[in-house]
């Protein structure tokens, strides 16, 4: 299926270049030589933000839309026509920082903000530390287990976004009815590396020696391979399923025998708003590092709720290592009942991501996380 890519400067010849069927709109007629050189690529000079030329191009049959002028006005007029013919997969070029809220009320899949990108690179070749480069790396390996229809759509979309941030590598175990064709072309958009693993090939057998219960489906079919993920990231929903045959909760049952990061899937976009939930127990500690990382990422603000009374130079940790990767922490210490308020707050909607321990021994005690774990209405992020 064609793509559309608005705007035809340098960042959109070199995407239409590595695009197959792809049409590029371009207000400027004195670019059309250059463009007219991309090999199958279809060349309009025109508005990219005028419906009826949108129209004209054939946004009823378009795989993405892309709009990447240097103009936020322009892509966003040209994105929310793009929304209104419900094109499934809209990528948009954001210059102004400031501007990214609009873009994502207006519910786009994908934003670029080149000028927080350009400034956050900068800033780490400046700090060229051991801890800058940890700040900016917690995860290398990202494994998709059970991958069927709708996780294509849902765990594997987040991991993609995960990774492309992270610069990670995914793998994802599959079954044969799902479009790999699809997963590649998706994965090869983000710029993120892929490997799939099928079930008939009996190369599910990933991460057996990070989980252990044995009566888990995801465990059955993944037992012995040299592959050692950082991070899990599954699919509540789809998994939910298993938990209506087995009469017991998977999810949990995979997040409490796996000694590596489990991440709950529901955002599906990049992350600007991240929740940490710190109380006395160590893993505050790593809960604290992941928060920070993910948030420097992702260009995103951290909010630290701070149940209880925690060590001082927890918190001070968490703050150096916010200033070394320009990542803004607003602090909030709770002063009432510590469970009711992390509930109300994980569900407060104002967050994308929720980073909590699993094995807590503070006030985040098993009956906290496993509420939060299912109900939340974000992605959640638990850390061993």
């Amino acid at each position: 299926m064609k793509k559309i890519i608005v705007g035809g400067g340098r960042a959109g010849r070199e995407l239409a270049a590595q695009l197959p069927e792809s049409a590029i709109i371009e207000i400027n007629p004195e670019k059309r030589e250059k463009l007219s050189e991309l090999a199958g690529v279809e060349v309009i000079i025109g508005d990219g933000s005028d419906e009826e030329l949108l129209k004209r191009v054939g946004l009823d049959d378009v795989e993405a839309f892309i709009a990447i002028t240097g103009n936020d006005d322009v892509n966003y007029q040209a994105a929310a026509i793009a929304k209104k013919h419900g094109v499934p997969k809209i990528i948009v070029r954001v210059e102004d920082p400031e501007d990214r809220e609009r873009f994502q009320k207006l519910g786009v899949e994908s934003i670029m903000s080149p000028t927080k990108i350009v400034a956050d690179l900068i800033g780490d070749m400046m700090r060229f530390t051991a801890e800058a480069t940890e700040i900016r790396v917690p995860f290398e390996k990202i494994l998709v287990p059970i991958l069927s229809k709708d996780t294509v759509e849902k765990a594997f979309k987040e991991a993609l976004f995960v990774a492309s941030v992270a610069k990670a590598e995914v793998t994802a175990v599959s079954s044969i009815d799902i479009d790999r064709q699809e997963m590649e072309s998706r994965a090869v958009e983000m710029g993120v590396p892929l490997k799939i693993l099928w079930e008939e090939e009996k190369l599910m057998d990933i991460i057996k020696k990070h989980l252990h219960y044995p009566g888990c489906i995801i465990l059955d079919i993944v037992k012995e391979h040299l592959y050692y993920p950082d991070c899990i990231i599954i699919d509540q929903e789809e998994l939910g399923i298993l938990d209506k045959l087995f009469k017991r909760s998977v999810v949990l049952k995979l997040i409490k025998c796996a000694s590596r990061p489990v991440l709950v899937a529901r955002t599906f976009r990049y992350y600007r708003h991240i929740l940490a939930l710190l109380d006395s127990s160590e893993t505050s500690e790593s809960v604290g590092r992941y928060a920070v990382q993910m948030a420097h990422l992702c260009g995103a603000d951290l909010h630290l709720l701070i149940l209880e009374v925690v060590p001082g130079e927890l918190i001070d940790g968490i703050r150096k290592m916010g200033e070394k990767g320009n990542v803004r922490i607003i602090e909030n210490w709770v002063e009432g009942n510590p469970m009711i308020e992390a509930v109300k707050e994980v569900r407060s909607e104002n967050y994308e991501l929720a980073v909590i321990p699993w094995r807590g021994t503070g006030v985040i005690r098993a009956d906290l996380i496993k509420k939060i774990v299912n109900d939340a209405p974000c992605s959640v992020l638990t850390v061993v």
